[in-house]
């Protein structure tokens, strides 16, 4: 039940790295700052004067550029609707604009502002500039030779464009920076902020080259994480796994996979999976009445191509190749605020010819509708159903069911320990299935789907051990209303040891598995390597 971005398209995912790139430039705080009230006065339509109450918010940036007045709160502000202020006051205030930590105040009239703060308060002021005579002799201008003086002109215009970018104006912000980095190209703190104003305006790969210049100069783990982050949720990458599974009393299963992406232009992205699996499965009765188990090798190969056909659209082409037949599927997917709808279909040959005891990997042409919300004030939420038909080589309908799947997870803090907590739900319901007769005259299904109904439980906890290594725990109790029930637990070891590559090693048991028929129990351990580029 997830959705994939292509080129810009600006999706809800990319939430998760803006917040993280937000962090690293120092501007999200624990407490939010809020105007609790404001009041203007002035004098006829050349003198203007605001106090804004404040909470939580003791030291802030004020900057002026000619009739603009830009605040940078310490801390993101609050829901003060500021904006009635342009109504009360229009011939002194000509535009009033918030956005996360900033205000923009735009005046109507030249004049001269004058600022000042405390704890609880800011006052501003705004006058006409005093009629000056032939005779007024202009001040001279010293240039700036002090490096203090210049490095503290540059720490302004960064904090600058820091607030355009908030406020949404990209192109002022990108032209602030560029112009730094003219005169300084080694400008960390700028190269920093314009590689958060390309991601936020939507060009990615720009924002990739700009953290990989400044990883060049410093290698903060931050700033390689925020990367690694890019990457991942839009970039290429070539990987490759290996996973041990032990699937209760039905089978054992070694996985190997090799996948990539790649974009072929800026709004085709192809992906692919290759997988190999070997099982051996415990005696059970075959389609034609035979009781006896089954060792052997199976491949399958999936293509997906994502084509991005508006900023809110994505369209994905699925093609199946296995040892039998290929297949198809497709699936059409659209950014509906504040998740990703999702409707597909999936027609495909089967996977497993010799045994029932894999469903997963039989026939499973399916109608799924789906729907997810993620990171979204740190809850990722998604709901999803399909209808399924499950089939053996030479029959394709042995069986139909209804699937209902959802989770819900969120992340807070239990005193000062980030932890995340979840619900899942993965239900299927079987609607029709083939009965027959064995060799011994008793009855059996040949692909015999189990009801099922887990309800999953988790909390965990990620622990950062280095820079570049993070152990990621968990425990959850799961319970099938149909089958089996009991605790689990799941872990994943995830080293960033180079910029561009990461390893995973994950392990874990869950009481009940989706993947054997009769709900069983699951335990795995697996690694693989990802390179993005």
């Amino acid at each position: 039940m997830k959705g994939n971005n292509v080129g810009n398209a600006a999706t809800v995912r990319g939430l998760y790295t803006i917040a993280l790139c937000t962090g690293i430039a120092g501007l999200a705080a624990p407490a939010h700052a809020e105007i609790t009230d404001a009041r203007i006065t002035s004098d006829g339509t050349r003198n203007f004067n605001m106090v804004l109450d404040l909470k939580n918010s003791p030291d802030n940036t004020v900057m002026s550029n000619g009739r603009e007045l830009i605040v940078r709160f310490s801390n993101p502000i609050g829901e003060f609707d500021i904006n009635t202020l342009i109504g009360t006051y229009p011939e002194q205030v000509l535009t009033v604009q918030t956005s996360y930590d900033v205000l923009l105040m735009e005046m109507a009239f030249d004049g001269t502002f004058a600022v000042s703060q405390n704890n609880d308060q800011l006052t501003v002021s705004y006058n006409a500039p005093e009629p000056t005579t032939d005779a007024a002799i202009a001040p001279v201008q010293v240039p700036q030779t002090n490096a203090a003086a210049k490095a503290a002109e540059t720490r302004r215009e960064i904090i600058e464009a820091r607030a355009r970018m908030e406020l949404g104006q990209y192109g002022h912000a990108r032209e602030i920076l560029g112009q730094i980095l003219k005169n300084a190209p080694d400008s960390i703190e700028a190269r920093n902020a314009l590689a958060e104003v390309e991601y936020r305006s939507g060009n990615w790969r720009e924002a990739a080259r700009q953290y990989g210049r400044v990883i060049s100069h410093n290698h903060d783990p931050a700033i390689v994480r925020a990367r690694q982050d890019i990457l991942k949720q839009n970039g290429s990458f070539i990987g490759a796994g290996a996973q041990f599974q032990d699937n209760g009393s039905s089978n054992t299963q070694i996985v190997a996979t090799i996948n990539g992406r790649t974009f072929i232009r800026d709004d085709l992205l192809l992906q692919m999976d290759l997988e190999n699996r070997h099982i051996d499965a415990d005696p059970f009765v075959n389609r034609n009445g035979a009781n006896k188990g089954f060792t052997g090798e199976r491949q399958k190969l999936a293509l997906k191509l994502d084509q991005e056909i508006s900023a809110r659209d994505i369209l994905q082409y699925r093609g199946y190749a296995t040892q039998n037949a290929p297949g198809i599927g497709a699936e059409w997917q659209r950014n509906i605020l504040p998740g990703i709808a999702a409707i597909g279909f999936d027609y495909h040959q089967p996977y497993w010819d010799q045994t029932s005891a894999v469903v997963q990997y039989g026939t499973r042409d399916n109608l799924a509708v789906t729907y997810d919300i993620v990171t979204s004030d740190d809850w990722d939420i998604g709901v999803g159903t399909s209808v399924n038909r499950y089939g053996l080589k030479g029959n394709e309908d042995l069986a139909r069911t209804w699937r209902l799947e959802g989770y819900i997870r969120d992340n807070f803090d239990i005193y000062t320990i980030p932890v995340f907590a979840g619900y899942r739900l993965d239900a299927e319901y079987p609607l029709s299935e083939t009965d027959k007769t064995a060799q011994d005259g008793t009855g059996f299904r040949p692909l015999d789907v189990a009801r099922r109904e887990v309800h999953e439980f988790s909390i965990g906890h990620d622990i950062r051990l280095a820079d570049y290594l993070t152990l990621s725990t968990g425990v959850a109790y799961s319970y099938d209303r149909y089958g089996e029930q009991g605790f689990g637990f799941n872990g994943a070891l995830i080293g960033n040891l180079a910029d561009q590559y990461e390893t995973t090693l994950s392990f874990g048991h869950t009481a009940n598995s989706s993947n054997s028929v009769g709900s069983s129990g699951s335990t795995f351990i697996g690694i693989s390597i990802k390179q993005y580029f």
